[in-house]
């Protein structure tokens, strides 16, 4: 067996999966951070300001239905209508708004569990115990579904602590770096990465074209070419 085939091999076995699927972001410095991309069937956390805006570039790139799960109702930044700026499809963005945090976990095990949709978002209002965060990897690690947890209780970068789900293969912070009306810039942290060590990188959304990529600084060049990442 191949080097590479086997790595594959031991990270999918590490997440009690048969064989390993992911998600590319097409932006060849992250992708090879992530040794790929993001693994689907798995469980991802983002903090920070700017959390949901990331998320919901990823909700666009995976496709499919995605639930969002709440305990209370959606702002501006969940509008399903506001998707389509991002090419998203509304009627594929299903809300549910529960209070007690035990049935959006049961809601969010179940479906996580069921296969049948592309991503869960569950944005937690508090922390999990560890107990609660195993079990949602255990749900989604048989499928090829995405759960993205916004942790919004969390807002400082930093490593493991109370309040963060122990069980997610990555953790992103994200912030609103400068914005201008061409375009959006983030400073997108991987603080926590199974696959290797944290990054940090600075990203621009393309208002015209909603494209995700990374930015040019002053005096350097971009990595990647901008036909290519999220939105592309």
């Amino acid at each position: 067996m191949a080097l590479e085939a086997l790595k594959e091999k031991v990270m999918a076995l590490e997440m009690g999966r048969v064989s390993r699927q992911v998600l590319s972001l097409d932006i060849a410095a992250i992708d090879q951070a992530l040794q790929g991309g993001l693994d689907m069937g798995a469980i991802h956390e983002f903090t920070g300001p700017a959390a949901a805006l990331f998320a919901q570039l990823i909700v666009q790139r995976r496709g499919g239905t995605t639930f969002w799960l709440s305990s209370e109702r959606a702002g501006l930044e969940y509008y399903p209508a506001a998707l389509q700026q991002y090419g998203g499809v509304p009627e594929k963005f299903l809300a549910l708004y529960l209070q007690n945090t035990s049935d959006i976990l049961n809601a969010a095990y179940e479906i996580l569990a069921s296969g049948a949709v592309g991503c869960v978002l569950l944005d937690l209002k508090k922390p999990l115990n560890q107990t609660q965060a195993r079990k949602l990897q255990l749900a989604a690690q048989a499928t090829s579904v995405l759960g993205l947890v916004i942790n919004s209780a969390r807002d400082a970068p930093s490593g493991e602590s109370p309040g963060m789900v122990s069980s997610a293969v990555t953790r992103w912070h994200v912030c609103v770096n400068a914005w201008s009306t061409d375009k959006t810039r983030l400073s997108l942290g991987l603080t926590k990465n199974r696959r290797g060590r944290p990054h940090h990188w600075i990203v621009e959304i393309d208002h015209a074209t909603h494209h995700l990529h990374l930015a040019s600084l002053a005096g350097e060049r971009a990595a990647d070419p901008r036909r290519t990442g999220i939105g592309a």
